[in-house]
């Protein structure tokens, strides 16, 4: 005799859902292509073009290291991100504060598990940000931004959602800079007028800047730089490196944020244990 169909083994908030819509969008694309026909593809964000040479020989060379390397990631990776965002965005990151994933997309996710206090999500924003704080059960709120502001963040919008719709002493704001999907980047000016509300209200910035090294103008700013103490600096290969499938990412810390960083740590351990070796080493290059 047959078993009783099991229901409701899924929350309700996650039941409903066929994942993220753009990964969904994406393997449909990949579907319809297969078959002839002519796509352009809108629903992703995969460079186009070949990653860099030096990277591909350098993964072929480590194609052998199958070892569980240290959770932050290696020493040589961490010195790289280090020596790049110094030369290129003029930033001063310790080796120690900085923590190599699978993808920042898992280290935000994880980020969110361990910060204790309200996330406050941007809207419109990246279709990921709201689902992962859902999944991690965290309390959340939502921004809501203007497009006469640019659909950027601004002081009184988020002075006003820190007040009002906060209830938890912590808050976790996730800025997105340059902003997915709306485009929007952040002049000096527009960071440091965040900064008072960043320090008046207990918040703490995620800053995801994955598509930072892409600001063709040259101009492109970051709250790590203006407000480190209170900022987390996210990026990785995925955009600039057109290396999205090698999935790896990385968030960097401030001193004064070392409670949150050993938290991260500790449950990347017990998740992802490390990043892939292979595609560490071949980073590094």
């Amino acid at each position: 005799m047959a078993s009783p169909r099991l229901t409701g083994l899924v929350p309700e908030s996650m039941s409903s859902g066929a994942g993220a819509v753009n990964l969904v969008l994406n393997e449909r694309i990949r579907r319809l292509s297969a078959t002839g026909r002519d796509i352009v593809n809108f629903s992703f964000g995969q460079s186009p073009f070949p990653p860099m040479d030096i990277a591909v020989r350098a993964l072929q060379e480590n194609a052998h290291r199958t070892g569980y390397e240290p959770v932050k990631g290696i020493l040589p990776l961490r010195k790289a991100i280090a020596r790049a965002h110094a030369e290129r965005d003029g930033l001063h990151f310790e080796l120690d504060n900085i923590v190599v994933g699978p993808g920042s997309k898992e280290l935000i996710f994880l980020l969110m598990n361990v910060f204790n206090g309200d996330i406050i999500l941007p809207s419109p924003a990246w279709v990921t940000y709201g689902p992962q704080a859902t999944l991690s059960g965290s309390s959340s709120v939502l921004m809501e931004l203007r497009e006469e502001d640019g659909w950027r963040v601004t002081p009184e919008i988020l002075a006003e959602v820190a007040t009002q719709k906060c209830t938890k002493k912590n808050k976790l704001l996730i800025f997105c800079n340059p902003d997915n999907p709306t485009g929007a980047t952040y002049s000096r000016d527009d960071l440091q007028a965040l900064i008072p509300v960043i320090r008046e209200h207990n918040i703490v910035v995620l800053s995801d800047e994955i598509y930072g090294f892409l600001e063709y103008s040259g101009e492109h700013h970051s709250l790590a730089e203006l407000c480190p103490d209170r900022t987390i600096f996210s990026s990785g290969l995925s955009k600039w490196a057109s290396s999205g499938g090698w999935r790896l990412g990385f968030h960097v810390f401030p001193n004064e944020l070392s409670e949150l960083c050993a938290g991260l740590t500790h449950a990347a351990s017990h998740t992802y244990t490390s990043a892939s070796a292979p595609i560490q080493y071949a980073a590094a290059e």
